[in-house]
């Protein structure tokens, strides 16, 4: 009975240890090098690098007037993050177009961005619209469609398909395609 005992507190001990220790904990950061923190406590820029499917988003706010740098600042920030997949909606000659004119470029990922605020999805919800950092205004609607793949918040019409991952400056709602706005000529 004495070694049943010792071998259920055993096993306890050995759970406790790898709920502290997972594979995340030895993770490093591929911005810094350093221990990978949570995305509360990175910046919006981090937080989609870390999550990795990213890349065509992050490649623009890099090339654009400013952008990057502006999401790595104080905020708060609500983004409508498209992921690679999302922009792979959009046909490659269209995309290169797009990135190859970085003022237009720059006015779709600024239209991606909401200022001043950190908007949960709850709180989206809510509104009728919001104005983005480009300056026009992103409508919102809520589908309560039976499908469950159609239900949900819409920026747009885009689909947030991830809702409120918070970050040290904002917060991100993942959409299944890039929001564009009335591009100027």
């Amino acid at each position: 009975m004495r070694r049943i005992i010792e071998n259920k507190k055993s096993l306890l001990l050995a759970i406790a240890l790898l709920s502290v220790i997972s594979p995340a904990s030895f993770a490093n950061d591929p911005t810094t090098g350093g221990k990978m923190s949570t995305a509360e406590k990175q910046d919006i820029i981090n937080t989609l690098r870390v999550r990795g499917r990213f890349h065509k988003m992050l490649e623009g706010l890099n090339s654009s007037f400013d952008m990057d740098n502006k999401l790595k600042g104080k905020g708060p920030f609500t983004v409508f993050a498209a992921d690679d997949k999302a922009w792979g909606k959009i046909n490659q000659a269209d995309q290169d177009t797009l990135f190859n004119n970085k003022k237009k470029l720059t006015q779709v990922l600024s239209y991606e961005v909401v200022p001043d605020a950190r908007l949960d999805s709850k709180a989206l919800s809510a509104m009728a619209s919001v104005k983005s950092m480009e300056g026009h205004e992103i409508k919102l609607s809520v589908n309560s469609d039976k499908d469950a793949k159609k239900a949900g918040l819409y920026a747009d019409r885009a689909h947030v398909k991830e809702a409120d991952i918070r970050c040290s400056n904002g917060i991100i709602h993942i959409v299944d395609q890039p929001l564009m706005p009335q591009l100027a000529q």
